[in-house]
């Protein structure tokens, strides 16, 4: 082969790469939704119109702490915390199983299944179910939040704002 040869990646092969990248960010969206869950539960007991510095400094400090948690060690702490019943329990755990699993053994199980269409079909297969899994966790944690902020009298994004921050498109820190 000479220096100008070029290995062509078949097309379904790209594919896989964005399905796994499509799974991953659904799981980091999950995991942020449980973070967000975690700050709702504790806004429940604070009255938002009486935040003081302390508080404020407070709140930085658990979403400093969040966010060098691991996600296993908050779904852990999440279930000490609320009174789950069993199903969403299962279901929690089971997506932090399949996001363990996409994180650390996917590819590694895989192994040459990636170089045939076949496997690369299983794979994508495997993504799809893991996908599922992640956004049913997600709408269950989606809903105990919008519960608890509605609970806590805390009004969700308006739409306008949401827009304003897609359109911005850029990082925001949360």
């Amino acid at each position: 082969m000479s220096e100008d040869t070029v290995i062509k990646m078949p097309t379904d092969q790209y594919e896989l790469y964005a399905e796994f990248g499509i799974t991953s960010e659904k799981a980091q969206d999950l995991e942020l939704e449980v973070g967000n869950v975690a700050l709702s539960y504790l806004t429940i007991f604070i009255d938002k119109n009486d935040i003081t510095p302390e508080l404020t400094k407070m709140f930085s400090d658990i979403v400093d702490d969040l966010n060098h948690k691991t996600f296993g060690a908050m779904v852990r702490r999440l279930k000490k915390t609320l009174n789950l019943s069993d199903s969403i329990i299962a279901v929690i755990d089971e997506a932090l199983e399949r996001r363990n699993y996409l994180t650390h053994h996917f590819f590694r199980t895989h192994n040459f299944g990636l170089y045939s269409e076949e496997g690369r079909k299983i794979m994508m297969a495997e993504l799809m179910e893991i996908q599922a899994k992640l956004d049913k966790a997600h709408q269950f944690m989606s809903a105990i939040d919008s519960i608890m902020n509605q609970i806590a009298g805390l009004d969700n994004l308006d739409i306008d704002k949401i827009l304003e921050m897609q359109t911005r498109g850029k990082r925001v820190k949360m």
